[in-house]
């Protein structure tokens, strides 16, 4: 049941993700993070069992790390997105395949926003969501959504997508995590919304 959705600014992208962790038809926890930093001002949030999606960001974060002790090179965001889809290309090969479906947003020159579904297939894009969530925001994304977005902007239709999860959604999403990532790098602002 989880949900990670985000929007692409004029110089930022804002990407949101619940806290909940649902097995069937029991919450189990209020508070898990799926958003993870990869450096400075970049974010990989990912859709699957908690598992899973701990141990596929981990890898991702770790080879980016490992990339830059050992060439001295912070990878951009497309180069982060394309190693995480050749991950999951690969892994869909082997014996244990990641059934993982990501958001990877970040700031180089400009915001980018990329999606990525379970077998690898990946898109740049304004605006989107993963998981559950998809069937509810995407048109209310589509409907908020231009291309000259302030960040107040930005904020208001996160904060409506948001709300919309809250009234609409089956489970009960309580808290939610909303990162904003801009040439400054990471801040949360979810007690901004």
């Amino acid at each position: 049941m989880d949900c990670i959705f985000g929007i692409v600014g004029v110089d930022y992208v804002i990407v949101a993700s619940d806290k909940s962790v649902v097995q069937s038809i029991i919450k189990m926890q209020d508070d898990d993070v799926k958003l993870v930093e990869i450096g400075k001002n970049k974010v990989i949030g990912s859709v699957a069992d908690v598992s899973v999606r701990k141990d596929f960001t981990k890898l991702i974060k770790s080879n980016v790390n490992l990339n830059y002790y050992k060439h001295d090179y912070h990878m951009k965001t497309k180069e982060i997105a394309n190693f995480t889809r050749n991950t999951v290309w690969e892994s869909l090969r082997s014996r244990n395949p990641y059934q993982v479906a990501s958001i990877i947003a970040g700031f180089d020159e400009e915001p980018s926003l990329y999606l990525m579904e379970q077998l690898g297939g990946m898109e740049k894009v304004t605006k989107g969501a993963i998981g559950y969530c998809s069937h509810f925001l995407l048109g209310l994304m589509d409907s908020c959504y231009k291309k000259d977005f302030n960040l107040d902007e930005g904020k208001d239709c996160i904060r409506k997508c948001i709300n919309e999860l809250k009234t609409r959604f089956l489970v009960n999403l309580v808290n939610f995590d909303v990162l904003l990532i801009n040439k400054d790098g990471i801040k949360n602002i979810s007690s901004e919304l």
